[in-house]
């Protein structure tokens, strides 16, 4: 932007005649783009997470729009189309491998904070869950719909939903368990870059943990000989 401004001045300055109505063109082209620029940054995408349970049998979508839903996508995640078996084992060893990276990995209490408070500044539009519990064992079910209601009042609290639905239905005649979930949020950009910048510098200071815990280790085991220790 600042390389098409100085351009345009310099051009004005080698012309001793200076059209105005270029000039006006101009500036109104800069505010268009700035204007362009603004929306784009503000504009929220639109992720909707769903979640469908009968026993056995789970199914879990994200769609995802963008600018007036000219960006429409629908990705499965679970369950996902067949592939065959050399693709899975890759798919299976990098897990592996990923897994055991973040399991080494150690992480600041501050680098944390600062993450979910980046998460937290994303906008939910809605919560939906319809729970139904069912089994012939009255305290298993018990327990099951205490416990789910206990962990749904403290997660509205944290996430602060602009819509939310509830519903725990026990049954104590037969044996069956069926969810519909739905989280509908609303980042922007900025919240993106934000985020990923906030886990750019966790993932820095955890590297330097790493390296500065190797050094220690070294040091510890091959210390240097410092005449006669006898």
């Amino acid at each position: 932007m600042l390389q098409i401004i100085g351009i345009y001045i310099y051009y004005l300055e080698n012309n001793r005649v200076m059209n105005y109505s270029d000039i006006f063109n101009f500036f109104m082209i800069i505010a268009v783009i700035i204007l362009i620029l603004t929306i784009f940054i503000k504009m929220p995408f639109h992720i909707i997470l769903t979640s469908q349970v009968v026993n056995q049998d789970i199914k879990i979508d994200i769609n995802l729009r963008y600018m007036f839903n000219i960006i429409n996508i629908n990705i499965p995640i679970y369950p996902r189309k067949t592939e065959s078996k050399k693709k899975e084992l890759k798919k299976s060893k990098k897990k592996r491998i990923f897994l055991k990276k973040i399991k080494l990995r150690k992480i600041f209490a501050e680098d944390f904070l600062a993450i979910y408070r980046e998460f937290k500044k994303i906008e939910i539009e809605e919560f939906y869950s319809d729970i139904y519990i069912g089994n012939t064992n009255i305290a298993i079910t018990n327990f099951v719909y205490l416990f789910v209601n206990l962990i749904y009042g403290n997660l509205i609290n944290i996430i602060e939903p602009n819509k939310f639905y509830m519903n725990i239905k026990p049954n104590f005649i037969e044996n069956k368990i069926y969810v519909d979930f739905k989280i509908y949020i609303k980042p922007n950009i900025k919240n993106i870059i934000n985020i990923l910048s906030a886990m750019f510098i966790a993932n820095k200071n955890s590297k330097k943990i790493k390296e500065e815990g190797k050094k220690y280790e070294s040091n510890r085991i091959n210390p240097k000989y410092n005449g006669n220790n006898a």
